[in-house]
């Protein structure tokens, strides 16, 4: 695993050229990973004798006439004979016909809510749902189509939501593609609360962890996974997180993979959450320097693990310095001051020769105001020293990003 960044260590200044990555050894996968689909009879749609009215057809389900927006069903009106009779039949010409115009229907703002209206007993859920089921996929990416899918998924038995899940998998992982759309992913998101208790969610982890990396590098996609850590026990996810580890390491080396493992980690659970947490601790001296890995290792401090933020502070020892005069360091050295690292920052910089470089730095003098006011905050003996040996070079500080620290002096005193 090291080789793959020798790259990137070489073009750091001496001082990290040692470091390296350390990669995590093999996982064992404690949770189910795969589902196997049952073969439920299924019904596949509804057809007529004669194309007739969609309200009638409507009117017809429930038994009384409802009050439904007019436009969609207009139009069907205004093109077919007065006579209707529906008969219930699976493999009717008709009923192709009028799934198109449950799906067109369902496309729009009130034919959605229309629709929604009809779902309040089994038997039209069942008919509804023979209707939109070879349209699952687009009507779940639909912006308003997406609530008829949402609303048919909650009212769903056992072999409907199988059924459904096998239209999303077979052939093709479209619980992958749909959750990286902007309404695509709020119907993925529904359908893992709905399954929350099912075991047919191991199906839809499964699909999600295959495609973990690609998801958690997309914008829209990685708030799919969050949700799954959000609802999910550690148990089910485990999959998730192992996808998590195996990828840590590219991932936040990634300017939207930063940022959604920063979010992974305030949100795994289980004993997953150590290993994910050591091995994030045991890299941080190399994704301190890096302009988006840095973040997560902010991400960890703030967490206030003791054992880990040890670990990182251990690591970091003999870099704060160096550190403290880049852009992406001077914030993990921040971080550092600001929780149980105060100690170990500061000794560093009163043992360097470089403190008045570090405190003129247009980054550095950030950190030597911070070691100011949190060692001035804590009443600790490190205070007095650090401003004895600033105060010897008051006049060097006049000038630049060192005004800034003499400012601190005075207010501080």
């Amino acid at each position: 695993m090291a080789s793959m960044y020798s790259s990137s260590l070489e073009a750091l200044q001496l001082p990290f050229e040692n470091l390296h990555l350390f990669d995590n050894s093999s996982l064992s996968l404690n949770a189910s990973s795969t589902g196997v689909f049952p073969d439920p009879q299924r019904n596949h749609g509804l057809g007529f004798s004669r194309v007739g009215s969609f309200r009638s057809c409507l009117d017809y389900f429930t038994g009384e006439s409802m009050n439904l927006g007019s436009s969609m069903f207009d139009d069907v009106n205004s093109n077919v004979s007065p006579g209707f009779q529906p008969i219930f039949s699976l493999d009717s010409e008709y009923s192709y016909g009028y799934s198109n115009w449950v799906i067109d229907m369902a496309k729009t703002e009130e034919g959605s809510k229309d629709l929604q209206k009809l779902l309040s007993n089994s038997t039209n859920n069942n008919r509804i749902f023979s209707w939109v089921f070879d349209f699952i996929v687009e009507l779940m990416i639909d912006q308003s189509g997406r609530y008829l899918f949402q609303k048919l998924i909650e009212s769903a038995d056992e072999t409907q939501l199988q059924m459904i899940l096998e239209k999303l998998l077979v052939p093709h992982n479209y619980i992958y593609y749909a959750s990286l759309l902007k309404y695509g992913s709020c119907s993925i998101k529904k359908l893992i609360t709905v399954l929350e208790k099912s075991p047919l969610i191991t199906c839809v982890i499964k699909a999600l962890s295959d495609k973990f990396e690609k998801l958690m590098m997309d914008p829209i996609g990685h708030y799919v996974i969050f949700e799954c850590l959000d609802v999910l026990d550690s148990q089910t996810n485990d999959p998730l997180n192992i996808q998590a580890m195996k990828h840590c390491l590219e991932l936040v080396r990634h300017e939207q993979g930063s940022v959604s493992m920063s979010g992974f980690v305030t949100r795994i659970k289980g004993p997953r959450r150590d290993q994910l947490l050591k091995l994030i601790s045991r890299n941080s001296a190399f994704l301190a320097q890096d302009p988006t890995g840095n973040y997560v290792v902010q991400c960890v401090i703030r967490l206030q693990n003791p054992a880990m933020n040890d670990q990182i502070f251990r690591n970091l020892e003999g870099y704060y310095v160096k550190l403290s005069t880049t852009k992406t360091g001077s914030y993990v050295v921040e971080h550092c001051l600001l929780s149980s690292g105060l100690d170990r920052v500061i000794n560093e910089l009163l043992r360097s020769d470089r403190l008045v470089s570090v405190a003129k730095d247009r980054y550095g003098n950030y950190v030597v105001q911070t070691a100011l006011k949190e060692s001035k905050k804590r009443e600790i003996s490190l205070h007095g020293s650090l401003v004895v040996k600033l105060e010897q070079h008051l006049k060097c500080l006049q000038h630049g990003y060192g005004r800034n620290v003499v400012s601190v002096l005075r207010c501080l005193q």
